[in-house]
């Protein structure tokens, strides 16, 4: 069996376009099938990577880009009531926390499970973490993060 490679994009629909983006990442499949999991897992180790390495973002900045992926319905609900929506961590003093790739996957999978963002796979989306997926050169892989609107009319 060929490995296969295949890109997933994350787009972010709404909110600051201020905010940094997490650019398209590039993942060699020593397999044509896995699952919904194991594309997040592979897929944020290597969107950490990309950020800490190739792009030579400092910490805050890559928290920043995968908060604003995989900000979960408990975050948005903590920051509403605060009175708006932000992708941004809180101010730390001196010592901004390390980007755990391990912790990054798994928020990542709280935050799929709980809708706060799509997978779209060749344009059908995913629904479970077990679903298999099937790759082949060619296929196009998308993660889909719809964020509120704020201030749009009602």
């Amino acid at each position: 069996m060929a490995p296969v490679t295949v890109e997933v994009r994350s787009r972010v629909v709404g909110g600051s376009p201020d905010e940094p983006v997490l650019a398209p990442v590039r993942l060699d499949l020593p397999e044509e099938t896995i699952t919904v999991a194991e594309l997040i897992r592979r897929t944020v180790e290597e969107q950490v990577r990309e950020l800490r390495v190739r792009q030579h973002l400092d910490l805050e900045q890559a928290r920043r880009a995968l908060d604003r992926q995989y900000l979960t319905a408990e975050e948005i609900v903590a920051q509403a009531e605060r009175g708006a929506i932000r992708p941004r961590p809180p101010r730390r003093a001196l010592h901004p926390r390390q980007v755990d790739p391990a912790a990054e996957v798994e928020r990542a999978l709280r935050a799929f499970e709980a809708g706060a963002y799509l997978i779209l796979v060749d344009g059908q989306r995913v629904e479970r973490l077990d679903e298999e997926v099937r790759f082949a050169p060619g296929t196009t892989v998308t993660f889909l993060r719809l964020m509120p609107l704020v201030g749009g009319a009602p």
